[in-house]
């Protein structure tokens, strides 16, 4: 538990970028399709989609250490985007 919060939380340097995404990108799903549900799983789908991306076209254990990191690291992004999604939507 002590490292999710370290690599996900505390050592994630693009977590607030991933917020930020996650917001915007929230608002945006929300005002084309007027619907919580749609414009969450729009925000939920784009976050993963993103770490898979960034999984293939980085080294994530040179970048990250190890593929643990990186798992943990992606875990916080998107639980990040999800929150402030959540927070727009709601």
């Amino acid at each position: 538990m002590n490292s999710l919060f370290k690599y996900a939380v505390y050592q994630n340097k693009w977590l607030w970028f991933h917020i930020l995404g996650g917001g915007i990108l929230a608002k945006l799903a929300l005002a084309i399709f007027k619907n919580g549900q749609i414009a969450m799983e729009i925000v939920l789908l784009v976050a993963v989609l993103w770490e898979i991306f960034e999984y293939f076209k980085d080294d994530v254990e040179k970048i990250y250490g190890s593929k643990k990191r990186f798992f943990l690291d992606a875990l916080g992004d998107i639980a990040g985007a999800a929150l402030m999604a959540f927070i727009i939507i709601v």
